[in-house]
């Protein structure tokens, strides 16, 4: 069996649950079941068809599509920045990453820790006795 064969091939609940479907769009006909039936599996096997001649002709394109070239900015261009100080972060950080060293972020102050009131309570407790 071929590719194209195989990728048409519609199985039986696929075809139950489409023939089920188009019964309930025409209202529900007893006696008509070969008839939804048959234009269950027609309509399936036509869906399948075009979705394998659509994959097929895709898959005959090059990859990736070519497009025109972009041009190229400089690198001292690409990494223009706003301000003298992050220009100086930007350099260092360049410069860094040229040579395969990691860059260590700037660190930043924490906030002091808060004495708890159930620890002060604690405390005066403490030197009362």
């Amino acid at each position: 069996m071929n590719q194209l064969n195989t990728a048409t091939t519609v199985t039986h609940d696929e075809i139950a649950l489409h023939a089920f479907l188009i019964w309930e769009k025409d209202g529900r006909q007893p006696g008509r079941e070969q008839t939804y039936w048959l234009q269950a599996e027609a309509q399936l096997r036509q869906t399948r068809q075009q979705l394998a001649e659509r994959a097929s002709s895709q898959s005959s394109r090059t990859w990736p599509p070519q497009t025109a070239a972009a041009p190229k900015l400089s690198r001292a261009r690409a990494i223009t920045p706003a301000t003298p100080k992050a220009a100086a972060t930007k350099t260092t950080k360049l410069a860094a990453t040229s040579r395969n060293v990691a860059v260590k972020p700037a660190s930043v102050a924490k906030p002091a820790a808060r004495k708890s009131a159930s620890s002060a309570t604690a405390r005066k407790s403490l030197a009362r006795n």
